[in-house]
């Protein structure tokens, strides 16, 4: 099992590496912050992977094997470290490669199928079915952006989940997040099911109406 205060060191430090102290603080301490909570029906979802394909980009699921026998690397340790306590979880992952170099990934739990705990759907007052799965940390790495691989990855990711049987993805995204609001709202087209206000003070969080969770 990964420690989890090390990872968690390992993400601030590469965070605070690429940006600012202001920005730091802002991700988390907040109160009243907007958050948006989505559903997609997965057959909705279209296989894109020919349009990556234009761009030497692959598309994979993410297993365990190939991350610990670094068939595939990550640029930043955190996501290699995240990648490893989520396996651990029991959540499952898709991502985009460049070469052997893992350019994005996006993560998901199916309580139908694994047998961990995500905490998000609870906060965010979401009741998942069997036939569901929660969608959560999207990442591409920042020398890739503005090239639409995040909402490729999101599609893509939600295609496969669809052809293993699944029926709806729920997921949320914050308001002020254009890049989110543009990919999960404008392009892949996500129902929008309702928005709270959310409060963080570092490691604790609490949504309006439900109660708080690390």
């Amino acid at each position: 099992m990964i420690d989890v205060i090390r990872m968690r060191s390992v993400q601030i430090y590469e965070f605070l590496r690429a940006n600012s102290w202001s920005s730091f603080f802002k991700e988390v301490i907040y109160r009243g912050r907007k958050a948006i909570v989505v559903k997609k029906a997965l057959c909705e979802t279209k296989d894109r992977t020919e349009i990556l394909k234009q761009f030497n980009v692959e598309f994979i699921e993410i297993d365990r094997d190939s991350i610990l026998s670094k068939k595939y690397r990550y640029r930043f340790k955190n996501r290699y470290l995240k990648a490893l306590h989520y396996l651990g979880k029991g959540y499952g992952g898709h991502a985009i490669v460049k070469g052997d170099e893992i350019i994005g990934d996006i993560w998901y739990f199916a309580p139908g199928r694994f047998p961990g705990y995500h905490p998000d759907p609870k906060w965010l007052g979401i009741q998942l079915s069997k036939n569901d799965i929660y969608s959560f940390d999207i990442f591409l790495v920042p020398s890739e952006r503005g090239s639409n691989f995040s909402a490729l990855l999101q599609n893509n990711a939600m295609h496969a989940l669809y052809k293993k049987g699944y029926e709806n993805a729920f997921a949320f995204f914050w308001a002020d997040n254009i890049p989110a609001v543009w990919n999960t709202r404008v392009v892949n087209k996500w129902k929008e099911l309702k928005s709270l206000r959310m409060n963080r003070f570092l490691f604790l969080r609490k949504s309006d109406g439900y109660p708080g969770t690390s």
